[in-house]
Order: structure tokens, then C-alpha cells, then sequence
């Protein structure tokens, strides 16, 4: 694996969200969380629950990807197959993991406690979550039934993450955080701002312009509906090794573009 990550991927699986029933609202809080972490999410892919679709899309995501994150597909029914296609893919076999299977046992035995199942008995269902890629390691779940897996393969880290959002963000936030927090140096940092001017195409020169004076900085406008907004957002940001560093050339990227246009920038409440 490589000392320091600088890039990941995101793959959304199952059917229910290309069905358009569930709403992929777990790729963008994922992606928000990333980017405060320092890393750059190049690639997102959505993908059915079909062990082909799914090891396709692992290969395109790890051509250019340090870590893989997939939501989706680790529940006890006949159509949660991530497991099975990412060790599929990377020629490993599934083997019962006595880590994940201790993991199942206790969450259920919590659920039949607090009456939300009728039983805590390990059945072959349950016992289907605690089946996983050889030699990769069982993440904690405490939201849910399903344990979490990292996958670990030459200089690629893949994290697979249940679908249910509470689930996804616990295990995001106990286990992925960490993990990430030893291996990035690299800091973000990010300012949106408002300027009076609801015409983005006669905004952009001045983006050009900016950006050309201060290399390194993102800058991006982000219209709305025309007739909706007499303001035009500007999304200013950086990524570096010195937090401060990114700071400073955001505001001072944010005074080249009001130096540019003539007008001032306005702070905008996320």
C-alpha cells in the first residue's frame, strides 16, 4: 500500500438506486467527507447487483484510485453479492472470518435485546455477513448487522461499506477515518462566495483570469436557474501540505476576482 493516498473512488451498488427508488445520497456525503480529509474523489460509478457490473467497475475505479469505497450489497439476501464480485475480481476466495461472524453474533443478540428482531439466532442468512475476500479484515458495525471489509491488494485499499446509510456513516467514521487521517498530509480547504452578477457566461473571463494568476487554486461558479438568483456562487479551493498555506491563497484568489470584476464577495452559509 502506498505511505501516502491522495485519490479514491466511489462504487454505488444495487439496483434499487439505478431503479431510481433509493436516492444515491450516500456517494455524496461520502465525497464531502473525503474531501475534508484531504483526498480527491476521481471517480464515481453506479453499478447493479451482478457480479460482472461489479468487478467492471472495480477495475476502472482502481486504474486510477489510491482507495476504493463501495456502498452496498453486504445484507444476508440472495442479491447482496459485492463480496463475492470484488474477491471475484481480485481471484481471492470467501471464507467464514470468526471476526466478522463474532461481530453478526453481538449485533443481533443487541437487536433481539432491544426487541427489533424476533431472534438472535445465527442463521445461514446471518451467517452469510460474516463470509468475506480471504485475508482482508472485518470493520466494526455497530449501526447494523453487516460488518464492513478492508481489502488490501498490492498498492490499492478497497473499503466495502453496507447501504444503509446509518450504517455506512458509523462505519465510515469509526474505522475509515483513522485509517485515512495517518496516511494524508495533504489538507483541503474551501470558501464559497456570492458576487452580484447572475450572468455565469460573463463571469467566466475573470475565473480565467484568476486562475491564471494564482496556479494551484480551483475556482468554480455554480449558477442557478436563470430568473432565480440576481447572485452568482463561487466555489474558491485548494488543497496543500500546510493548511495555512491553502488558506491564504484561497482569500487572496477571492480578492483577485473581486480586483477582476469590481465587485465584492460575499460569505456563503452552507
Amino acid at each position: 500500500m502506498k505511505e501516502e493516498i491522495r485519490t479514491a473512488g466511489i462504487i454505488a451498488i444495487g439496483n434499487e438506486v439505478l431503479d431510481g427508488l433509493v436516492p444515491d445520497t450516500n456517494s455524496n456525503w461520502i465525497e464531502l467527507r473525503l474531501v475534508g480529509l484531504g483526498l480527491q474523489t476521481k471517480r464515481l460509478v453506479s453499478v447493479r447487483d451482478d457480479l460482472y457490473e461489479i468487478g467492471q467497475a472495480l477495475a476502472f475505479v482502481r486504474d486510477a484510485c489510491d482507495i476504493v469505497i463501495t456502498s452496498g450489497g453486504l445484507g444476508p439476501t440472495h442479491d447482496d453479492m459485492t463480496l463475492r464480485a470484488i474477491a471475484k475480481a481480485l481471484k481471492r476466495r470467501i471464507v467464514e472470518s470468526p471476526e466478522a461472524l463474532t461481530i453478526v453474533k453481538r449485533q443481533y443478540q443487541t437487536l433481539f435485546e432491544r426487541g427489533i428482531v424476533n431472534s438472535p439466532d445465527i442463521t445461514d442468512a446471518r451467517i452469510k455477513m460474516a463470509q468475506i475476500p480471504e485475508g482482508s479484515i472485518p470493520l466494526d458495525n455497530r449501526a447494523g448487522g453487516a460488518p464492513g471489509v478492508m481489502i488490501q491488494e498490492e498498492d490499492l485499499v478497497v473499503f466495502c461499506l453496507p447501504g444503509v446509510p446509518s450504517e455506512l456513516k458509523f462505519i465510515f467514521e469509526d474505522s475509515i477515518v483513522p485509517w485515512i487521517k495517518e496516511r494524508v498530509r495533504w489538507k483541503f480547504h474551501e470558501q464559497v462566495v456570492e458576487f452580484g452578477m447572475h450572468d455565469e457566461s460573463m463571469f467566466a473571463p475573470a475565473i480565467d483570469v484568476t486562475m491564471k494568476k494564482h496556479p494551484g487554486v480551483y475556482v468554480k461558479s455554480m449558477p442557478k436557474t436563470y430568473g432565480t438568483s440576481r447572485n452568482l456562487r463561487v466555489w474558491v479551493s485548494m488543497g496543500s501540505e500546510n493548511l495555512e498555506e491553502a488558506k491564504r491563497r484561497v482569500g487572496e484568489t477571492i480578492k483577485e476576482l473581486e480586483k477582476v470584476t469590481g465587485l465584492t464577495a460575499k460569505p456563503v452559509a452552507e
